[in-house]
């Protein structure tokens, strides 16, 4: 089955991969040709990768729709590789990229209830479904590339009547696709073979590329092994029932295993109620003029990009999107809202740019909200049509602005409980994007400032001496060390640059984990960044810790909240320092 996969996408990439090589291949006898009748020999070095230029683009413009194609018959991984390809900071060309976002509007395919899941979970469980659910809905509430999660209700146990509570029996079962154990080697595999052909033909660098599909391979490998995403949730479970820790005091929660209902491709936990907070995020940004047609993950890691690299070609999208200047045919960053958004972060910090808009939206919606009541108490007969009209359509503006104050709340919750899991636990989730958290719903039907974390399967082990290590470079950025301790700690944890400039390596500390600046917007200050040094070598621990850090400041960025990683995790990582610091 898997050599009649990987057939599959070979008879449909070829002819792609023929056209490249005939009309960009140095050996190719068309180029060969092109170059003779053209007298290419008298071209200068620009002009060739110019007119190379311009055929890749042409090539690119033809063949993007074919391998979109190809995601949408093969489905699985390679759905997930075009979403991931969509948002990546790896150089994709642009057209691709245009063509796999929409992957990300487009929820993946689901296996058949009763030919497909319900024959898995028996042969998983060893016992018909009805002897241990009342009920499960057949229809997926969430399906991904290689499993899909129904809710469903366990029956009542006659031998513990106080457990017998519906909502203490409603569950999540998350089942794997039978085929997902030889299919995503085999896509995993294929990816790989086609990514050295894009290298080959200058589609992508290979270092970019290198990097990016070892680490794609490891994500989704990782994703196979249920046992280890339970073993993950239930420690991080139980780790939630301390007291001690940030949990209980931050009122976020962690479903519970039900590890008897737990194998190597199924796994049952606790329903925890309340939409994404994807779905909050995106109408919360909407209240705050923002842009969300691009889908809340791109938001995210778009503000994540501007935290860290604006210098990056797709950075600068937050700016763009909350200036409401998104168009894809001009992405010059230096238009007047642009330059006037930095003038103003100059001169009053780029907090102040953030507060005004929150400050401002919520005005707005509290003098809306203020109107509404006033209108509404006004006998009707005295009311004109068109201010019922009005009112009618802004009677929701108070939960609105008070949905606008729960945002603080949730993101000092995430970044508590991350630091917690970081610098103490030792154990966290290092694909913590909005789809993985939950807003758990009030009796009402409200959202409420409890939390739900989701979605173990991309978790990342810290020893204690990486933890220590790790807590060591936060805080030197957030006591605002000298230069030498920052580049310190950073060489301590065998970062690989090509100067080992000191310089390079404070700054690089600060921008990792300090907060966002005025500066960050400005492209010559990350030009000379790049000028003074390179990263040859990062750590995987320090690694995973940046992209959990980079995918919490995202979210924030997003929400127009400016924080540093090194003031939020300061008190966790002291208290790493001073627990470890004699046995490191």
């Amino acid at each position: 089955a898997g050599f009649q996969r990987e057939a599959r996408f070979w008879s449909q990439v070829f002819p792609v991969v023929a056209d490249y090589y005939i009309r960009t291949a140095s050996s190719s006898p068309y180029v060969k040709l092109q170059s003779y009748i053209s007298n290419d020999d008298e071209d200068n070095e620009e002009t060739r990768r110019r007119k190379r230029q311009q055929t890749l683009d042409e090539l690119h413009e033809r063949h993007a729709p074919d391998m979109l194609q190809v995601m949408l018959d093969l489905k699985g991984l390679y759905i997930k590789l075009g979403q991931v390809l969509s948002v990546t900071a790896l150089p994709v060309p642009e057209p691709f990229r245009v063509r796999f976002r929409t992957l990300q509007s487009d929820v993946p395919g689901w296996e058949e209830f009763d030919s497909v899941v319900k024959p898995t979970l028996e042969e998983e469980f060893g016992r018909p479904i009805e002897e241990i659910f009342e009920w499960i809905d057949p229809e997926p509430c969430g399906a991904a590339s290689i499993g899909q999660a129904h809710r469903a209700r366990l029956r009542a146990s006659p031998d513990s009547p106080n457990d017998n509570d519906d909502r203490d029996r409603d569950v999540i079962v998350k089942v794997q696709y039978p085929a997902a154990s030889w299919q995503v080697p085999a896509d995993i595999e294929c990816v790989g073979d086609f990514l050295k052909i894009c290298v080959y033909f200058g589609v992508v660098d290979e270092e970019s590329a290198k990097l990016s599909y070892d680490e794609f391979s490891r994500q989704f490998l990782a994703e196979l092994d249920y046992d280890n995403e339970r073993e993950n949730l239930r420690i991080v479970y139980e780790s939630s029932l301390d007291p001690e820790a940030p949990y209980q005091k931050r009122n976020v929660v962690i479903p519970k295993p039900y590890e008897s209902l737990c194998t190597g491709k199924a796994i049952t936990m606790q329903y925890l109620p309340g939409p994404k907070l994807e779905e909050e995020a995106r109408r919360q940004l909407e209240l705050l003029g923002i842009d969300t047609s691009g889908g809340i993950a791109q938001i995210v890691r778009d503000a994540a990009k501007d935290a860290a690299n604006p210098d990056e070609v797709e950075s600068g999208e937050l700016v763009r999107r909350v200036t409401k200047r998104v168009d894809a045919s001009h992405h010059s960053p230096f238009s007047w809202k642009v330059t006037a958004s930095r003038m103003f972060g100059q001169i009053f910090g780029f907090d102040s740019i953030l507060w005004t808009v929150r400050v401002a939206r919520r005005f707005v919606l509290w003098s809306q909200a203020a109107v509404v009541a006033s209108i509404q108490a006004v006998p009707r007969s005295l009311v004109s049509s068109r201010w019922e009209e009005w009112a009618d359509a802004h009677k929701t503006a108070a939960d609105q602005a008070a949905r606008l104050s729960l945002t603080a709340a949730w993101i000092d919750a995430l970044f508590d409980v991350h630091g917690h899991q970081v610098l103490s636990l030792g154990t966290f989730n290092s694909d913590c994007h909005p789809g993985n958290i939950l807003v758990i719903e009030e009796e009402d039907d409200k959202p409420s400032t409890k939390l739900g974390l989701i979605d173990y399967g991309q978790c990342k082990h810290l020893t204690p001496e990486e933890q220590y290590k790790v807590a060591r470079l936060i805080l030197s950025v957030a006591n605002n060390e000298p230069d030498e301790s920052i580049a310190k700690a950073f060489r301590d944890m065998d970062i690989g640059t090509q100067n080992d400039c000191t310089d390079f390596l404070a700054k690089f500390g600060k921008l990792m984990f300090g907060p966002f600046k005025p500066e960050h917007l400005d492209h010559s200050w990350h030009r000379k960044l790049h000028q003074l040094d390179k990263v040859t070598y990062f750590p995987k621990e320090l690694s995973m810790v940046y992209r959990t850090s980079l995918l919490l400041r995202g979210l924030a960025v997003s929400l127009q909240l400016n924080y540093s990683i090194g003031e939020q995790w300061k008190h966790h990582a002291q208290a790493a320092v001073e627990r470890l610091k004699d046995k490191v």
